[in-house]
């Protein structure tokens, strides 16, 4: 029996407020994918409301870019790593210097010191908590955001009060995202055939992002799929790994490693399954832009993405490190080509529905405004 399209949240009404903050943004990025990315996006929206963002970093040159084109202020700080004892006091005089009304921050690293510089500086601290990661990262907060459900029963296990704690989707501008998806373009840039099937996921490669486990499914889905095509878009840790499991399995001719791509959604375009095989995730952003591309999605039953794939409706879930169960569902869906399609138009309107940065906007701001009271007291708010 199949779940009906339901959460457990539902986003924040819109709430206009008449005051404008500053805030700035800490972020210690390793490289530019899940939390970076919605940090960025956030990051603009935010601006695009009148508030001043500032994005406070260690040095990351696309993250950086990506900052500039939209907008948002970015300024890097000598912040980088877990023994850097000198960084929260360099945090709390960069937040004085400009007048941050809050600080805002993510990842660990950066929530360990930006915490500790928010404690300096006596200005209130959200921490935005995007993985299952340890509490300790984020005890000194006064607030804490979660990207799903998962994330902040995680946490809530781990003795953090609950009444501190809100969920707020992760949000893309939808109108990036034009639906029906055509990708018969990307698919002659890459040479794949007009009606070849095509698979593919798009992470980073590190072991509890399950890419072996999609590359075990492929060696069965090629007995009886010869021309089947999965495309392994990122990079990471496991690279060599992966490269050599091809090799073993005999798929050269059937698996491509893209490495990093900028726009790795663009890429998604081209297939006809997109795959999230993890152990573990936050959320799973990479699921949000597959259903705005009207794709539908084999992923693995874990905390968080369940909150994105409705079983059933707008994809299939399967038990994490399961590959008979993973390569069953893939095969489904390639071979009942009209109820793939159909789970690829209910995704779109769930995403539509659930994860807009409107949505997320809306959820920060609230956070922000209702921190600031209990602070300061009463912020004044007014309707546009």
């Amino acid at each position: 029996m199949h779940e009906q399209l339901t959460c457990e949240t539902t986003p924040a009404p819109r709430q206009q407020v008449g005051t404008k903050l500053t805030v700035l943004h800490v972020i210690t990025p390793r490289h530019y994918s899940g939390a970076e990315r919605a940090m960025t996006y956030l990051a603009e929206a935010l601006t695009a409301r009148g508030h001043r963002i500032v994005v406070a970093c260690k040095y990351n040159e696309l993250m950086l870019r990506e900052l500039e084109s939209r907008g948002v202020e970015g300024h890097v700080l000598p912040i980088r790593g877990k023994a850097n004892l000198l960084a929260p006091f360099v945090i709390a005089n960069f937040a004085r210097s400009i007048g941050a009304d809050i600080i805002h921050t993510h990842l660990s690293t950066a929530s360990l010191w930006g915490t500790l510089g928010a404690r300096i500086a006596g200005i209130p601290c959200v921490s935005h908590v995007q993985s299952l990661n340890h509490k300790h990262w984020y005890l000194f907060a006064d607030r804490w955001m979660t990207c799903s459900n998962g994330v902040k029963r995680h946490l809530i296990a781990q003795g953090l009060s609950s009444e501190r704690i809100q969920v707020v989707y992760n949000g893309l501008d939808h109108s990036l995202f034009p639906w029906p998806s055509d990708g018969r373009q990307v698919r002659s840039q890459l040479n794949l055939a007009p009606q070849q099937p095509v698979i593919g996921a798009v992470a980073h490669l590190s072991p509890h992002k399950g890419q072996v486990y999609l590359l075990q499914a492929m060696a069965s889905l090629v007995q009886h799929r010869p021309d089947l095509c999965c495309l392994l878009v990122g990079q990471g840790k496991d690279e060599q790994r992966l490269r050599d499991m091809i090799m073993g399995l005999g798929l050269a001719d059937n698996v491509r490693l893209l490495g990093y791509q900028h726009d790795g959604a663009e890429l998604m375009r081209a297939m006809d399954v997109v795959v999230l095989p993890s152990l573990r995730e936050g959320l799973g952003i990479v699921l949000i832009e597959a259903g705005l591309l009207g794709k539908p999605t084999v992923a693995t039953d874990i905390e968080g993405v369940n909150e994105v794939v409705v079983n059933g409706q707008t994809g299939l879930l399967v038990p994490p490190a399961d590959v008979p169960a993973l390569t069953m569902a893939i095969d489904s869906l390639l071979t009942d080509r009209d109820r793939a399609r159909e789970m690829g138009s209910r995704a779109r309107l769930r995403m539509e529905q659930m994860f807009s940065l409107e949505a997320m906007a809306d959820g920060v701001e609230t956070v922000y405004y209702e921190l600031l009271g209990k602070v300061r007291g009463p912020v004044h708010t007014a309707s546009h």
